[in-house]
This record gives C-alpha cells, sequence and structure tokens, in this order.
C-alpha cells in the first residue's frame, strides 16, 4: 500500500518543501547520513523535491546481516511505496555511489525508470588483485605503489590503527572525527562495500569525475561501462574526491551541472 507524502517511510526524510520538478533522492554514506548533499541540495531546492534516504532503526538493529543489495532493495522498495513527486532520481557520492547503483537497479523493476542516476566520484573496481591489473596494469601499479607509500607503516605486523580503514581498493576512512555510534555503523558498512559485487543494469546514469587527482588524470569511466548497459553521461568537475563538495564554488559547479543534465533528461524523456 502506497503512503501519502506526508507519512513517508522511516527510511526517507524530507530535505526542502518542494513538490515539483520530481525527486532527488540522496543515498547515505558511510556515516548513514546525507549531509554531502547538502550544497547540491540549496541550489536545486527551488526546482526539485529532495530527500535523503537513512537507515531506518530496524535496519540498524539487524545491519550485522544485511548485504549492501539488500540494503538497497529496502531503499527501493520504500521509494516505491511512497507517493513522492516523480520521475525519481537517484544520487550517490563516494561509498553512497553503491548504494544509488544499487537502489536504482532494484527501483527500476519495481516500476519504469524514467529517473537518472548520479554517480559522484564512485569508482568500482573488480574484487581480484588480478582482474585489475588485466583491465588496467598502469593505473593499478600507480595505485599500488601509492597505497604502499600511504600505509607502509600499518602494514607491519602489529601496527594497525584501529581508527583508520583502508583496504586495497578500497577508500580511506579516517574514523577520529567521529563518534563512537557512528564508527560503528561505518566499520560494519565498510566491510559490505569489500563484498558487494554489483550486477549489470541497463539504465542511464550520469558520472561525475573529480578533476583533480593525484598521480595523474583518469579519463576513465570509473569502472562503471562495464556494469550500466544503458547511456553513460561523464561529467568532469573541478577539485578532488573530498573538496569537489565540501569547497562551495566547486559545489557550486557541481550543482549546476547536475541541473544542466537533469534538464537534459527531461527534454529526452519529453522527445521521446
Amino acid at each position: 500500500m502506497q503512503r501519502s507524502q506526508n507519512s513517508l517511510p522511516r527510511t526517507l526524510m524530507r530535505m526542502n518543501s518542494a513538490e515539483i520538478g520530481g525527486s532527488l533522492v540522496f543515498l547515505p554514506d558511510f556515516g548513514g547520513n546525507v549531509i554531502y548533499a547538502q550544497p547540491i541540495q540549496k541550489v536545486l531546492s527551488s526546482e526539485y523535491s529532495c530527500f535523503g534516504a537513512r537507515l531506518a532503526p530496524d535496519m540498524v538493529a539487524v545491519l550485522d546481516d544485511l548485504g549492501l543489495i539488500e540494503i538497497a532493495e529496502r531503499f527501493a522498495s520504500d521509494i516505491h511505496q511512497s507517493d513522492i513527486p516523480r520521475p525519481v532520481h537517484i544520487c550517490g557520492f563516494s561509498f553512497a555511489g553503491l548504494l544509488a547503483f544499487e537502489t536504482a537497479r532494484h527501483f527500476s523493476a519495481l516500476e519504469p525508470w524514467a529517473g537518472e542516476l548520479f554517480i559522484l566520484d564512485t569508482r568500482i573496481r573488480p574484487r581480484t588483485l588480478g582482474a585489475r591489473f588485466l583491465r588496467n596494469p598502469i593505473q593499478e601499479m600507480l595505485y599500488a605503489a601509492r597505497y604502499a607509500v600511504r600505509n607502509w607503516r600499518t602494514l607491519l605486523p602489529g601496527t594497525e590503527d584501529p581508527l583508520i580503514l583502508h583496504r586495497y581498493g578500497q577508500i580511506r576512512m579516517d574514523l577520529g572525527n567521529h563518534a563512537e555510534a557512528h564508527r560503528t555503523i561505518i566499520r560494519q558498512l565498510y566491510a559490505k562495500m569489500a563484498e558487494y559485487t554489483p550486477l549489470p543494469w541497463t539504465g542511464s546514469a550520469s558520472v561525475f569525475r573529480a578533476e583533480d587527482i593525484q598521480w595523474g588524470y583518469r579519463l576513465d569511466d570509473l569502472g562503471w561501462g562495464q556494469l550500466i548497459k544503458g547511456p553513460v553521461t561523464l561529467i568532469d568537475v573541478p577539485g578532488d574526491h573530498l573538496s569537489m563538495l565540501r569547497t562551495a564554488e566547486n559545489a557550486a559547479v557541481l550543482a549546476d551541472k547536475m541541473r544542466l543534465r537533469l534538464e537534459a533528461v527531461q527534454k529526452e524523456s519529453v522527445d521521446v
């Protein structure tokens, strides 16, 4: 049974009061929140309904037993059953990009996909080291060298830092600035990212890439071209992985490019 807009599921929270232009749903990051979306929401809130997804209390209680795909299935089901304005556009930054991809994949199986998936600087990598080197040996050698230089102290036996999460092929997480309750959730979600094996999808996506990359500029599609069989639009934005949203000027550029892409998606749907 569908809920009214005034009775959202516990996995969704309203970020503005607009009920026009379709909905932008931001998926939660490692800490279980959508703070990263605030600069985007401020720019687009007068044109689109903005919602943040979050882990409901019943999900947190059994988080150890839920895989990333099962979490995304819950988000997709709740979005589908809600009466938020259509079309629904789904967005995720960094780890949340994986959740956004899975949520969009499952949501499109529940109702016709008329929106856009926005992936903000999330790289999808093969799980095995051998497959990574076979796909892009030079880039993987550079990554391996950078990983060793940055983590050589903690790679020695008995020198692990419990507040630093950094597995090969995954983003580095410093838990020092997070409350203990958030650290628990971050550790749980970090482990789920390592176990995640995505399946292909035929929807439409826009992949935003940070321009400032240490040790060279990447011109690839961050690995999404092999998974997304529908149209993939690559969009470059200023800054590095963190400053693309934390720096006001960079975030404004990103939000403006997202607006232009949303307008293009709307025009494409009208022209079909």
